[in-house]
């Protein structure tokens, strides 16, 4: 078996369940199989479980109503449905149907077992991050454009943007693979080495270089930015005195340091959880010789993928207006945008509001 039917082999393996004669080590270690399936399968609990319920908690509590949070519904129910398809693409048994070069099977052959399908909803959710990370950089940056920009069309063109850019980066998928009366649904293989390598510096570039930079650039302008603010506000309270305006902007600057901290900790897990993956395979597609099939091919999968789970874990831990949402929503508690122990509750969409109508 050549690397490219290899490569092939191995994608129908992770989006259908079929095993391989690469895939030994899984097959012998059963230890390993099962836990790799209880990763898998804890992705499932908490990505779906968490997701849904930032959404819910977005969505009804007026008080964290935003275009930040518009953003992050977004995110949330993209992630959402990423971790749905965990479900058929890993814990489901082996589902693979004999060949039939229909017209529905060359569809369900391009567009689902290819990865088409599951890896355009993990681009999307990079890019929505992305998206996230860029309307709070505007915001507090520049934030008499803000109001100017974020309007609500722009809005939505911006996400419906994201879903653009995955569709168009991973519909090489479509065309690689294909439906044979005789094997099934298979890799097609590249047409040369060239090829493969120009695909995989692609896909790292636009898959994790590209948004993860722009990201860090943004976070570290957004912090240089509110430290320079909090640092003005304290020498002017130092010299004029404490008054409602100072306490005002105060209150302003450490809720956007809030959500700054929170959106920080999201950037700093997409990187350390897609790092992994895209390096090795983009090592792959340069001609590295690495089994496509080991142990460690599966774990930086299960790694990248882990991470449509941990942003509703990091809103939880670092987040305290969204706790007190979470407690808003199912405790009917109407206290949410009270400020408690000198640090704002509302959103920061609404400080900046706030900031720009004074």
């Amino acid at each position: 078996m050549d690397q490219f039917e290899s490569l092939g082999t191995t994608l129908s393996t992770v989006f259908q369940g079929t095993k391989s004669s690469e895939e030994v080590p899984m097959e012998d270690n059963d230890a390993f199989a099962k836990f790799i399936l209880s990763l898998y399968c804890t992705i499932c609990v908490v990505g779906i479980t968490g997701n849904l319920l930032v959404a819910i908690v977005l969505l009804r509590v007026p008080s964290l109503r935003s275009n930040t949070s518009d953003f992050l519904v977004h995110l949330s129910l993209v992630d959402f449905m990423a971790c749905v398809l965990v479900i058929p693409a890993y814990l489901l048994p082996n589902t693979h149907s004999p060949p039939n070069p229909g017209f529905f099977s060359e569809f369900w052959c391009r567009f689902y077992t290819s990865g088409f399908l599951f890896w355009s909803f993990a681009l999307t959710s990079i890019l929505g991050l992305t998206a996230v990370n860029l309307e709070r950089y505007v915001a507090i940056v520049y934030p008499h454009k803000y109001k100017t920009i974020f309007i609500k069309r722009n809005k939505y063109i911006m996400i419906a943007a994201c879903w653009g850019c995955a569709t168009l980066t991973k519909s090489y998928n479509l065309f690689i693979f294909e439906e044979d009366e005789i094997v099934g649904c298979h890799f097609k293989g590249w047409s040369n080495r060239g090829a493969q390598a120009a695909v995989g510096l692609y896909t790292f570039t636009v898959q994790f270089f590209a948004p993860f930079t722009v990201m860090i650039c943004a976070q570290l302008k957004v912090i240089s930015t509110l430290n320079r603010q909090v640092k003005m506000l304290a020498t002017r309270t130092a010299s004029l005195g404490v008054n409602p305006i100072n306490q005002r902007e105060m209150w302003q600057l450490r809720a956007s340091q809030t959500l700054v901290k929170t959106l920080l900790a999201c950037v700093i897990t997409f990187g350390v959880c897609w790092i992994p993956n895209q390096v090795w395979f983009l090592l792959f597609n340069l001609g590295v010789p690495l089994n496509l099939g080991g142990p460690d091919r599966h774990l930086t999968v299960i790694l990248a993928v882990g991470n449509s789970c941990v942003n509703p874990v990091i809103y939880t831990m670092t987040n305290k207006p969204f706790r007190k949402g979470i407690r808003e929503l199912f405790c009917k508690q109407r206290d949410s945008n009270q400020v408690t122990d000198g640090v704002a509750t509302g959103t920061v969409s609404e400080t900046v509001s706030n900031a720009q109508e004074q």
